[in-house]
C-alpha cells in the first residue's frame, strides 16, 4: 500500500481513538481500541457460563471479587464486585494489574509460560529500581521461588503489597485445555481476609472456585 494511503487511513485510526501516536513516533492501540478490546474479553463464553457461580462465591466470603484476563500489556481487570465490608475497595475495569506485587499478576506469571511473563517482570524490575522501590520478588530468582509455592498452594497472595491493610488472595480458573482463563480475586481488609491457606476463608474460596473449575470441565 502507498504510504501516503497508509497515512491516511492512521490518521482517520486516531481520529476515532482506535490508534494513537506514541513519543518516539511508534503507533499503538488508542482508548478506543482497548474498550473494544476489553467489552469481548468481558462477554467471553467461559466467563459468562459461570456468573451465578461467582455471585455466588461473593455471597459466601463477603469479600470484594475481582475477575481479571490476560492481555499483551498483563492482566485487565474485566469485573469487580464490591466486598458486604465498611471497607470496600473496587478496582477499575480496564485497569492493568502489576505482575510483581499483585496478587492477580503473581498467580499469571506462575502458570503462564515463562516467555511471555519474564519480559515484563524485568520491565517492572527496572522501574522498581529507578524509583528507590523495595518490592518483592526482586528478581528472577525470588520470582522462581514464589512460583513454586505459588503453584503447590494453587493460590497467590498479597499481603499489603498495593495497599496497606488490604490483602487480596487469587486463583485459577481453567478452560477446557487447562490452560488458566482468568484469575478470580478474593480481596479486603485484613481484618476479613487472612493470606494463611488453613484459613477457613481461604478453604472456603478454595472449595467454590474448584467447584467453578469442575462446572466449565463438565460443560
Amino acid at each position: 500500500m502507498h504510504p501516503a494511503k497508509v497515512h491516511r487511513y492512521l490518521v482517520s485510526l486516531i481520529r476515532m481513538d482506535y490508534a494513537k501516536q506514541l513519543e518516539d513516533g511508534q503507533y499503538a492501540l488508542g482508548d478506543q481500541a482497548w474498550r473494544l478490546g476489553l467489552n469481548c474479553i468481558q462477554h467471553s463464553d467461559t466467563l459468562q457460563l459461570v456468573q451465578h457461580l461467582i455471585y455466588d462465591l461473593q455471597s459466601k466470603i463477603g469479600c470484594g471479587i475481582q475477575i481479571s484476563k490476560w492481555s499483551p500489556k498483563g492482566p485487565v481487570v474485566v469485573q469487580s464486585i464490591e466486598s458486604n465490608h465498611p471497607i470496600s475497595i473496587v478496582t477499575k475495569v480496564g485497569s492493568i494489574m502489576p505482575l510483581v506485587n499483585s496478587a492477580a499478576g503473581r498467580l499469571f506469571a506462575s502458570y503462564l509460560p515463562e516467555h511471555f511473563v519474564r519480559p515484563l517482570l524485568e520491565t517492572e524490575w527496572q522501574k522498581h529500581q529507578e524509583l528507590g522501590l523495595n518490592i518483592a520478588p526482586h528478581n528472577w530468582e525470588e520470582f522462581l521461588e514464589l512460583k513454586e509455592t505459588i503453584r503447590q498452594q494453587q493460590m497467590s497472595a498479597a499481603k499489603g503489597d498495593l495497599l496497606t491493610g488490604i490483602n487480596a488472595v487469587g486463583l485459577p480458573v481453567f478452560n477446557s485445555n487447562q490452560g488458566i482463563e482468568f484469575c478470580i480475586v478474593a480481596l479486603d481488609s485484613e481484618m476479613f481476609l487472612p493470606v494463611d491457606p488453613q484459613s477457613k476463608i481461604i478453604e472456603t474460596l478454595k472449595n467454590e472456585i474448584n467447584s467453578i473449575n469442575q462446572y466449565i470441565k463438565s460443560r
